[in-house]
């Protein structure tokens, strides 16, 4: 039987390139696009932010 691996993708910003934190933005966020990637043991962050 073939070994399989768990795939996960979460999102941790979503705002879009530009951040906007602040009280306008608590329920839902303000942060830049922020992906974290999970394979099996290997974590892999992609930061799209501003700076």
């Amino acid at each position: 039987m073939a070994d399989t691996q768990r795939f996960l993708v979460r999102f941790w910003g979503v705002r879009g390139s530009y951040p906007t934190p602040g009280p306008g933005t608590v329920r839902h966020g303000g942060n830049t696009s922020c992906i974290e990637v999970q394979a099996g043991s290997h974590t892999l962050i992609l930061d799209a932010g501003s700076g």
